[in-house]
C-alpha cells in the first residue's frame, strides 16, 4: 500500500510542475509592436524564471475569439491582461507574476 501513495505523490507533484508552466499569447498582425510585445513579454518572462510556452496568435478571426479590438495584446493562460499596448518589461513582470 505504501508504494501505490507514494505513486500518486509523484503523479501529483508532476501535475503540479505541469501546471505551473504559463501559456503566454501575443496577439497581433506582426506589426513592430507586436514584436516589441513580444520581446519584452519573454524578457520579462525570463526575469521572473517562469517555464512558459510562448505562442504567436496572428489570425484574426482567432484575436477577435479572445474579445481584442486593439494589438497588440497579451493573453496569460487563455485570459487577456493588456491590450492596446507595449508596457515596460517591470510592468510585465507585475503581470505576469
Amino acid at each position: 500500500m505504501l508504494s501505490s501513495y507514494g505513486a500518486r505523490s509523484q503523479n501529483v507533484k508532476r501535475e503540479t510542475e505541469f501546471e505551473a508552466m504559463k501559456k503566454l499569447q501575443i496577439l497581433g498582425t506582426g506589426c513592430a509592436r507586436c514584436n516589441a510585445l513580444t520581446r519584452a513579454t519573454e524578457q520579462a518572462a525570463q526575469a521572473l524564471g517562469l517555464e512558459y510556452e510562448l505562442e504567436k496568435v496572428t489570425d484574426l478571426n482567432r484575436i477577435m475569439a479572445f474579445g481584442v479590438m486593439m494589438t497588440p495584446a497579451l493573453a496569460v493562460d487563455g485570459q487577456v491582461k493588456l491590450a492596446g499596448r507595449v508596457p515596460s518589461v517591470a510592468d510585465l513582470t507585475k503581470v505576469l507574476a
